[in-house]
């Protein structure tokens, strides 16, 4: 979860009002945000709400209280400039490189040191969190007053230019930023695979900045004397770049700032784009999910709280901001409500079902053949659901194109998508205890999740490995068959098959009953390799939801 740092003397003059430390906390709760800690003047706060980077900052927390407290209510008002006079003129090179772009210029600011940290702050929870890493969305922030208007966002090649990086002094080409700046190290893989790379630049030839990579010295530094701001978001998909500029557009016109448009040519979109955004939502469906008889004024008086403008036509016609994300149907509106209604207002009722709990059949079926599998003389391990394509497929040797459930924003790559067989999971466990005493006799039941179709199917396996050097196809074998013959099955066969994780010939589907319930064999040298392992590996896996 996002968590920042705030001066509390910021956002007490954001806010308009001198709040205690502990009033502040109680404050923040509204926000879904809690003080981590309190040192002086410098509050740590967690914002439990991943989906709401609109509270990232001092500024919009501090939006959002103050319609907590009564200051204001509703969608929250800026001074915004339509006469659109400024123009970003977009390459056609950029298409298959990063090819989006959003701007906005805000002017008449009053920054101070305060300020400063927030804006660096907000862009860096932006770009790392909700721009995956600058992938989905990159941010820069430039100083409005030594731009020569139009500005053009091109290509250039990696020695096509020269400029001076933010924080340095030496002038360097697009490729010795990628090879020597610290942020051209981190980042290069975004865009390094391209013959050419992303520029912006203005009508005077001044560098602006290498998207996503760095500003320039020139334009890229904001300081407490910066009055007026260009701001720009890259990246492949609306989606994220317009949330992101709307953002900090809106964190600085908290401070003051009046908002002006940018052009995007050839497109002709034009940013920043503050059409509000609607949901309805009855009276019914707000007391039947809260479970609470609350009357419409008191509705209305809770929406203008969680920032909506509203209308009651039958229903409430509610609209927000489009900073908000969060907002996917009504009973995203409705939380907002009960949030802002207090949560400790609600009368605890009884539970008025009873259930008895026991275990289920799946994981009585787990701890037999754990039982069994035990007497093999073997150590039960656990390991995450969650792994990555390159465990899974790649030191497999299996395809990277074989479809899994993937995770739509995964918070490491390391877990990035759900397994769908245990072999990697008992491999990577035996990379990791190389210096432990051999042979070793291990298994894990797990989870695996196989895609069928358009559907996803849970499925409980369970693999059982041996890393030793005198391990061999027919130990493996006979250790499966003993398991399986535990779970009264009596036909059993291994029949001979290509597997790209097996030795070729040491390796075969298992079949119970005429019908495919897994695999064993020896792991293939060039696995083995991948994983670090330097012992013989055999294996078997079966599919034990077969036998529910």
């Amino acid at each position: 979860m996002p968590t920042i740092e705030i001066s509390k003397k910021d956002i007490c003059e954001l806010i308009g009002k001198k709040v205690s430390t502990e009033e502040l906390g109680e404050l923040l709760s509204f926000c879904k945000a809690e003080i981590e800690s309190a040192e002086e003047d410098v509050l740590k706060i967690e914002v439990a709400d991943v989906n709401r980077p609109d509270l990232w900052s001092t500024e919009g927390l501090a939006r959002e209280i103050k319609a907590k407290i009564g200051k204001e209510k509703g969608i929250p008002k800026y001074k915004i400039s339509e006469n659109g006079k400024y123009s970003v003129n977009v390459d056609i090179k950029l298409k298959n490189i990063r090819p989006l772009i959003v701007c906005a210029v805000v002017k008449n600011l009053k920054l101070n040191d305060n300020a400063i940290k927030q804006i660096i702050q907000l862009q860096e929870k932006l770009c790392e969190l909700f721009g995956r890493k600058r992938k989905e969305a990159a941010l820069g922030i430039y100083n409005f007053d030594k731009i020569v208007w139009p500005i053009s966002y091109k290509t250039v090649t990696p020695d096509g230019i020269k400029f001076i990086p933010l924080e340095l002094s030496e002038p360097m080409t697009p490729r010795q930023i990628l090879q020597r700046h610290e942020k051209g190290r981190e980042y290069s893989h975004l865009i390094s695979e391209f013959k050419e790379y992303p520029l912006l630049i203005d009508s005077a030839g001044n560098v602006l900045s290498m998207p996503p990579i760095i500003n320039s010295e020139h334009t890229g530094k904001v300081t407490e004397k910066t009055k007026n701001v260009f701001i720009e978001v890259t990246g492949y998909d609306m989606r994220f770049i317009e949330p992101v500029l709307n953002v900090i557009v809106c964190a600085l016109a908290e401070r003051g700032g009046e908002i002006e448009k940018v052009t995007v040519r050839p497109s002709n979109i034009v940013t920043p784009n503050f059409s509000e955004k609607r949901i309805e939502v009855t009276t019914e469906e707000i007391n039947s999910i809260i479970g609470e008889e609350i009357k419409k004024e008191e509705i209305l008086k809770l929406l203008g709280m969680a920032r909506f403008d509203v209308v009651f036509e039958k229903t409430f016609n509610c609209k927000y901001m489009p900073y908000r994300r969060d907002i996917m149907d009504t009973r995203d509106v409705i939380e907002d409500i009960a949030i802002n209604y207090g949560y400790n207002k609600f009368k605890i009722q009884p539970l008025n079902l009873a259930t008895k709990g026991k275990n289920s059949d799946e994981y009585k079926l787990s701890r037999k053949v754990a039982n069994f599998a035990t007497g093999l003389r073997a150590q039960e391990i656990a390991t995450f659901t969650l792994t990555s394509k390159e465990k899974l497929l790649k030191n497999m040797r299996l395809s990277l194109a074989e479809k899994v459930v993937e995770i739509a924003n995964p918070a490491s790559e390391n877990y990035s998508c759900l397994r769908n067989r245990l072999l990697p999971s008992v491999m990577e466990f035996l990379s990791k205890n190389t210096d432990s005493k051999f042979p070793q006799r291990i298994f894990e039941i797990g989870t695996c999740i196989k895609i069928e179709g358009k559907k996803a199917q849970d499925r409980l396996r369970i693999c059982f490995a041996i890393s030793d050097a005198k391990t061999n196809f027919t130990e493996i074998r006979q250790a499966a068959e003993f398991l399986l013959r535990q779970l009264n099955v009596k036909d059993i066969k291994v029949i001979k098959v290509q597997n790209e994780s097996l030795i070729e010939g040491r390796g075969g589907k298992i079949l119970a009953d005429n019908k495919e319930i897994g695999f064993l064999g020896e792991i293939h040298p060039a696995i083995l390799e991948n994983w670090g392992l330097k012992m013989p590996v055999s294996a078997f896996e079966i599919d034990l939801s077969s036998f529910q």
